[in-house]
């Protein structure tokens, strides 16, 4: 894989020697990283290697009987001429020239892309590395307040947290921090709401994590 290889689905570069999944979206070949798996399956994506189903033929046995049924009726003395078809409503018609939309649960959320891009950062290899010393820490990720465009990513401990901000906005700035402290008590109300938690392999992930002393 060339070291320029993007995700298909975030659009995150994909690092030297980091696990990528192969799907199939109709003919396209897609290059998938590790955390955006589920929402290429949601998207309806096809996993490389495997058969394409089979789609069978439905309603052509059920028309086909209709038409028996009608000929049948026509060809008996004095039976009743069928009902005129029902006219298409072109509002309700699907054109079959149009694609459904993707529900947008399967676009990634800000807070989402910001973790991606925090776990592919040096601040995410810090994080990883401060786990395996001090044990798995509490975390929080939000707005960063004044600044819309920024999340705010608040990684804490009992003796020492650390914050980060991730610009979503400029994708080629780097994750930066923004301050640390010792003290839990240091930190404001909504940098202690624990909306996501590390996974054993040290990333940042948006799943609840259990409660923290406020």
């Amino acid at each position: 894989m060339s070291a320029e290889a993007t995700c298909a689905v975030c659009g995150r570069t994909i690092l030297a020697g980091e696990r990528v999944h192969g799907f199939v979206e109709g003919a396209e070949e897609r290059s998938v990283c590790e955390l955006c798996v589920a929402r290429a399956e949601r998207l309806g994506w096809r996993p490389a290697g495997e058969p394409e189903p089979e789609r069978p033929e439905r309603g052509h046995e059920g028309r086909g009987r209709l038409r028996r049924l009608l000929h049948r009726r026509e060809r008996r003395p004095g039976a009743p001429a069928p009902p005129p078809a029902p006219a298409a409503d072109p509002v309700a018609a699907p054109s079959k020239h149009l694609r459904p939309i993707a529900p947008a649960l399967d676009a990634p959320t800000p807070f989402e892309r910001a973790v991606t891009r925090f776990n592919s950062s040096e601040a995410g290899r810090t994080v990883a590395g401060l786990t395996r010393t001090l044990g798995r820490p509490w975390v929080s990720v939000g707005a960063a307040a004044g600044a819309p465009g920024e999340v705010r990513i608040t990684v804490a401990w009992e003796l020492s947290w650390y914050q980060w901000g991730v610009d979503i906005g400029d994708e080629l700035r780097p994750v930066f921090q923004i301050d640390k402290g010792r003290e839990l008590d240091q930190l404001d109300h909504a940098a202690r709401q624990w909306n996501a938690s590390v996974a054993e392999g040290g990333k940042l992930s948006l799943a609840a994590a259990p409660a923290a002393k406020r």
